[in-house]
């Protein structure tokens, strides 16, 4: 009897309906998934490495402001140690190192050059777990090169972490001293990773499931439609993110719109993991804000100042109505170059804040520093001469600067630089003012 169900189903038009609709969208399912997964994995393997360097120097950031000096090791006997930083033995003192651990979930560990003098890890017993060597793979790639070095597989008891490490350079230009090191459980990251990528993927078979079961009723329509969605989710995979679906296959209001909005939604999720201006090149808003918040943090955590610029060309509208947008672009990509030129290093972030607007973000950094990048990328935008076409475009900028106050919130902030480029444009443009909000 079950054979003979199987037969018909093979042999009516439903049942090829249901194969020949099925098949592609559990393909395109598993595509999907596979591309969401390992998209999703991806971006957030390199934002854990990008927390866990930024963790790893500001270890180092506050060690040198506490404690200024070099590392140096007195050697008790053959099982003990103490580490100093110029003057204080910080082997006794590791308010810093768990104050890192409470705060951001992490191990943290400090060696002279492959073995742990100072760390947070402790075994069963609540005793630290000191001089642990380092394995070859860290000790050739991070002391013998010097260079950070991040890693996916370092297993410390029985379990496997990230680990991120940095060296640490000796007195005097002499050799490394040893290394900082910042330790995440990877079990956490895949966790995260599954919890993010899981619903995307039962929608996908949910869809899947259900367009299957309506097929018949759509019959050549739905091949029309479903090839449609092929191509789109093909574009996804192959990181086309501007193509757009069909109006037609969107205003559908039965599962191949539910779908169509699916992979919609899917395509807006994958762009937001590109933190870049698709025009300038340069990090969008949503990353600007993220690092705004996270200098707050840090100067009401650990004082660090830092300063936020906003700038904005003058007259761009004009300049859009006179060349053309085309040549607006240009102008956006020319200002945008020379903002990138001068806003280098890892504390250094320079974001487009919307139109013609750019956000300057300048961490651990005094006013009078941070004025002087400004003045040079004032001074060269308005000495350059922008070619578009046969059309030689000159452009100038406003900008407002503030030092933070402390504990100020990151909208305070914003909001004072936001009036001091009010100020400018409203007597005369093409200037910079500056202010310190924390000598209030």
């Amino acid at each position: 009897m079950e054979k003979e169900k199987k037969n018909i189903l093979k042999r009516s038009l439903r049942g090829k309906m249901l194969l020949l609709t099925v098949l592609p969208l559990v393909f395109l399912a598993i595509l999907l998934g596979f591309v969401s997964t390992r998209s999703f994995t991806s971006a957030m393997l390199g934002e854990v490495e990008n927390d866990m360097a930024n963790q790893c120097h500001m270890i180092a950031d506050i060690y040198d402001r506490m404690y200024p000096g070099a590392f140096r090791l007195e050697v008790l006997d053959e099982s003990n140690y103490n580490l100093y930083k110029g003057q204080v033995d910080i082997t006794a003192a590791s308010q810093i190192i768990d104050s890192i651990h409470e705060a951001y979930g992490v191990e943290v560990s400090i060696f002279r050059s492959d073995l742990c003098v100072v760390t947070t890890m402790k075994d069963a017993a609540g005793n630290r777990q000191t001089l642990t060597k380092a394995s070859p793979v860290v000790v050739s790639g991070v002391l013998e090169t010097g260079e950070e070095q991040f890693y996916s597989d370092v297993i410390l008891n029985g379990e496997k972490y990230f680990a991120y490490f940095m060296p640490i350079p000796g007195k005097d230009g002499e050799e490394i001293f040893g290394m900082y090191a910042i330790y995440r459980l990877a079990s956490d990251v895949h966790a995260l990773v599954l919890r993010s990528v899981l619903p995307v993927i039962l929608l996908c078979l949910l869809a899947t499931i259900v367009i299957g079961l309506i097929s018949i009723r759509y019959s050549q329509k739905i091949v029309s439609y479903l090839q449609q969605i092929q191509r789109f989710m093909r574009a996804l995979s192959g990181g086309k993110f501007d193509i757009e679906l069909s109006p037609r296959v969107l205003e559908l209001e039965d599962e191949l719109g539910d779908l169509a909005k699916s992979g919609q939604s899917m395509q807006r999720a994958l762009r937001l993991l590109v933190e870049c201006d698709a025009l300038t090149g340069l990090y969008n808003r949503r990353l600007g804000d993220r690092r705004l918040r996270r200098a707050a943090k840090r100067a009401v955590d650990y004082g660090m100042d830092y300063c936020v610029g906003i700038c904005d060309i003058d007259f761009f509208k004009k300049v859009n109505d006179t060349y053309g947008h085309e040549a607006g672009d240009t102008v956006l990509k020319a200002v945008a170059r020379v903002l990138k030129q001068h806003m280098t290093g890892k504390q250094m972030t320079v974001a487009r804040w919307g139109g013609e607007e750019f956000l300057l973000l300048f961490e651990n950094c005094k006013l009078s520093d941070a004025q002087k990048v400004l003045q040079q990328i004032h001074t060269q935008i308005r000495e350059m001469t922008i070619h578009h076409g046969d059309q030689a475009i000159s452009v100038t900028m406003s900008m407002g600067l503030v030092q933070a106050e402390h504990g100020a919130s990151e909208d305070a902030m914003l909001g004072a630089a936001d009036e001091l480029l009010y100020y400018c444009k409203e007597h005369g443009r093409n200037q910079i003012q500056v202010k310190d909000l924390s000598q209030k």
